[in-house]
């Protein structure tokens, strides 16, 4: 029997299906919005994308500005730019395109337009008072759960190296999102691996955390097999649209469930990286997820057999340890079929340990990991993911 008490919310309304992204004309006319402004990167523009919404946009009969200086890990000089025109534009909603990168900075210039300031006055939690201008996002990849999520990630450039500024905020929820897996099609391999890698990690951190419930149970895992039994075919075969869509289910899934329980160390260390090398925040979960997850087994070996399970391994006849082991092994042969590069190869080095490891251990996120984390544990599992070394 389940006898911690629990939460569940989740304020998104969620629009999933085959050419759903139609409709958004549709929605931005709910919110009788006259002006809107669509948020990208140029490469999302490239491919034509942003010229797909807008002509989804035209029964809605807005007009619709474009803002496409978003980076792969977006600085609080983007958001104040995008803050700036919004502004001057007078717009009175903001459309996201694109990956985590181009939802975070819509989140964050509608956050800034009717809450004012810098986006550094909001770190942490439950700090934006007003609601913010009214957010829809189309997500054009599957994995950063940033679409349903209450969080932001927007590197603070004066600090050096770069922070990450973590802003969490039931008010930062986008109104609506339109999952729509035809939007992720033209995704290339690398970058498909590197989002589908983060939607697992966020699984896994989901389902381990001890403030997990049984709804989030339900999600993650179900996420966890999902994404692990598709991630390879989307990497393989873009036009695989069987693949796409249940990659697009596995990130909302997990999406939810790390909104109502919590991520851990994986995120953690990810953060460190992601600000000191502006790696990709799913290459970063991807190189330490299977480390932290054999740091983590013995807290919670049964939830990890469960993991092992759900990516496919057998584990008849195993006892709950040894199928445990098992999840570590199923991360690592997937990270090898999908082309996941070593700490090595993104530009890790081992003199920034020591102060990756004290940036990694003041993360909101190291409080959700399974088994506790110090400051020398972080730095001996940095020296472990360096060397290549698991048990």
């Amino acid at each position: 029997m389940y006898y911690r008490s629990f939460e569940f919310d989740s304020p998104t309304r969620i629009k999933y299906g085959i050419g759903i992204v139609e409709s958004v004309g549709e929605e931005v006319r709910k919110f009788a919005a006259k002006k809107v402004l669509i948020v990208a990167d140029r490469g999302i523009v490239k491919a034509g994308l942003v010229d797909k919404v807008r002509e989804f946009l035209k029964p809605s009969k807005a007009k619709a500005l474009i803002f496409d200086e978003v980076e792969p890990n977006p600085k609080d000089k983007t958001v104040e730019k995008g803050v700036v025109l919004a502004c001057e534009e007078k717009v009175d909603l903001i459309i996201g395109v694109g990956g985590g990168s181009s939802m975070d900075t819509a989140k964050a210039i509608s956050l800034l337009v009717t809450n004012g300031g810098s986006i550094r006055d909001y770190q942490g939690i439950d700090k934006v008072k007003n609601p913010l201008l009214p957010l829809i996002v189309i997500p054009t990849t599957a994995g950063t759960g940033s679409e349903v999520s209450p969080w932001l990630i927007i590197d603070d450039t004066s600090r050096v190296p770069y922070i990450k500024l973590d802003v969490c905020s039931r008010l930062i929820c986008p109104r609506v999102t339109l999952a729509d897996p035809l939007m992720t099609k033209s995704l290339p391999p690398r970058l498909t691996a590197s989002v589908g890698m983060d939607g697992l990690t966020t699984a896994i951190e989901a389902y381990t955390t001890p403030v997990a419930s049984p709804l989030t149970d339900a999600l993650s895992l179900h996420s966890i097999k999902l994404i692990a039994s598709h991630l390879q075919r989307a990497f393989a075969n873009g036009d695989d649209l069987e693949a796409r869509a249940n990659m697009m289910l596995g990130s909302l899934m997990a999406g939810v469930a790390f909104f109502n329980s919590s991520c851990g160390g994986v995120h953690s260390m990810s953060e460190a990286v992601g600000g000191f090398y502006d790696t990709p925040h799913g290459i970063s979960c991807a190189i330490f997820l299977p480390y932290v997850m054999e740091y983590n087994l013995i807290a919670n070996p049964k939830k990890y057999a469960d993991i092992a399970q759900a990516m496919g391994e057998n584990i008849t006849g195993l006892s709950t340890r040894e199928a445990s082991v098992k999840s570590v092994e199923a991360v690592k042969n997937l990270m090898k079929e999908i082309g996941i590069p070593s700490p090595q190869q993104v530009g890790v080095k081992e003199t920034d340990i020591p102060q990756l490891a004290k940036i990694a251990l003041a993360s909101s996120d190291t409080e959700g990991n399974p088994r506790k984390l110090t400051q020398g544990d972080f730095m001996n599992i940095f020296k472990r993911a360096m060397k290549g070394e698991l048990a």
